[in-house]
């Protein structure tokens, strides 16, 4: 098996390479060959060399590890320059989607993409130990970044600003030990967000040092997979519900049992199992191609 991985740089995608090698496959990381079997697609960021190697190659099929797909926040404003259209003519040619969560496959079916392609692959988070204590400094955190095209975007902030409640997130440029002490010490998370994939993948890090999260009850939260019936949702129609439920958890904020918390993490996902998940996938989609 030989494959292309397109990707930037990203904490999420590159630690699949060497374990994907380690297990056999060929990988051309942002290359390609012609003897590929695949070209794996993971962002949009980087579509024009999935763009370059399909038209040079355009014989070799693409599967697509679709990380986010919020339509609304990158077509406006679209900062970032993305070629929406383009991007969802190549999911459309895909072979297989792999979709981290169901609000990733529910978007994929209102944009007219066959869902029957779609595979859900609840992608690997970075748990930790900490080894400092973990405690309450009595603020709240919130870990995804800024999508200011989101409907709610800025409710975390008002909310705080109006009940006089403390509140962080990590800079851009956090180290690890800064971003891990912030999950250990903050009172819970929130991810104020209509939509998004995970929800941040820090909800479910920080829930296994014991730390609750709030986030909306819309179908387009991917963060209702990850912690099902453990967090705390708010009304995604309602500002003043979505402030109800921060001061009711400021002032009661949940004791969790860490043993607990850990227990229902190790359920989750490694990075291994998302390879094991991967070969097996384009094994089967290879014997169709075969």
């Amino acid at each position: 098996m030989r494959i292309t991985v397109v990707t930037p740089p990203s904490q999420n995608v590159e630690p699949y390479i060497p374990i994907l090698e380690a297990n056999g496959v060929k990988v051309d990381h942002n290359g390609i060959h012609p003897d590929a079997d695949f070209i794996l697609m993971t962002t949009q960021a980087w579509l024009h060399l999935v763009h370059m190697f399909h038209g040079t190659f355009p014989k070799i099929p693409i599967v697509s590890l679709t990380l986010d797909f919020y339509k609304t926040v990158w077509t406006a404003p679209n900062p970032h320059g993305y070629n929406w259209e383009l991007y969802r003519d190549y999911l459309k040619k895909s072979k297989e989607l792999w979709c981290i969560s169901n609000e990733v496959i529910t978007r994929m079916g209102e944009e007219g993409i066959d869902t029957e392609k779609c595979k859900l692959m609840k992608i690997w988070a970075r748990f930790f130990d900490y080894n400092n204590e973990i405690k309450d400094d009595r603020y709240i955190l919130k870990t995804i970044r800024p999508y200011i095209a989101d409907k709610n975007y800025g409710w975390l902030e008002k909310a705080c600003q109006e009940l006089d409640i403390p509140l962080k997130s990590p800079n851009h440029g956090a180290s690890e030990e800064q971003y891990r002490k912030l999950i250990a010490e903050c009172s819970f998370m929130c991810t104020d967000y209509h939509e998004t994939s995970t929800g941040g993948l820090g909800l479910l890090e920080g829930y296994k040092l014991g730390k609750a999260s709030v986030i909306s009850d819309s179908i387009y939260e991917g963060a209702r997979d990850y912690l099902g019936d453990r967090a705390i949702y708010f009304n995604d129609n309602s500002y003043e519900d979505f402030k109800r439920v921060i001061k009711e958890t400021w002032d009661n904020t949940p004791q969790l049992d860490i043993s607990e918390c850990e227990s229902f993490c190790s359920q989750h996902p490694t990075i291994e199992d998302n390879v094991k998940f991967m070969i097996e996938r384009l094994n089967y989609l290879k014997e169709q191609e075969d």
